[in-house]
């Protein structure tokens, strides 16, 4: 907010009969929009955290899942990402998954700051579809791997802490599991092909 707020205020200053240029002013509208998109990120690991609302279940392939999530991120110019040819058709909330997706696609953006590969992969057996999300960062301190799916933990300076958290529990909700690795680092969902979904979960 306190970057909104300045970069607002430095336009301001300026009279209408000023010549600013465009670059400053790009420069600052950047800034706002980035403040923005941290802001808007934030409430949503709160919102996704508190809000444990019951899953609304449709039949969808979640390969088209993963690829409308990586539309909806901002992946730069240096950050590549691959997802595997192979697909599953789960019976899911797909918003809630897609949400878990974008979260765990930003996250390895955030991991490889100069740039690097994200690797989508789907596999499966008899009764789980597997989806691996594997990034070129350095790995996760290995004191933190046991609290990375707490809430309120995190790592970063201007993170909620509640990120992960939240994905764990959508995965839950799907009676799925979701655990992380280093070398490389690797976060993997495993979901069951056919749920065996709660009675208070809405059909």
């Amino acid at each position: 907010l306190s970057v909104m707020k300045m970069s607002i205020d430095l336009i301001k200053q300026h009279p209408a009969d000023a010549k600013i240029s465009d670059s400053i002013i790009t420069k600052r509208l950047d800034l706002i929009e980035k403040s923005i998109d941290r802001i808007s990120h934030q409430v949503d690991d709160v919102l996704d955290y508190v809000r444990n609302s019951p899953l609304k279940l449709s039949t969808i392939s979640l390969r088209t899942i993963i690829l409308g999530s990586i539309d909806k991120v901002n992946v730069p110019h240096d950050v590549t990402i691959t997802v595997s040819d192979s697909d599953a058709i789960l019976s899911c909330d797909s918003i809630k998954l897609d949400a878990v997706f974008i979260n765990l696609i930003v996250n390895a953006i955030q991991a490889i700051p100069q740039g690097g590969t994200i690797e989508i992969q789907i596999r499966s057996n008899n009764d789980e579809v597997i989806i691996d999300f594997i990034d070129s960062g350095v790995g996760i301190p290995q004191e933190f791997m046991d609290k990375i799916f707490e809430p309120l933990f995190t790592t970063k300076q201007k993170g909620t802490g509640l990120g992960l958290a939240s994905c764990k529990n959508i995965i839950e909700q799907h009676n799925g599991k979701i655990s992380v690795k280093n070398n490389p680092t690797t976060f993997t969902i495993t979901l069951p092909k056919i749920p065996e979904l709660p009675k208070s979960i809405s059909q």
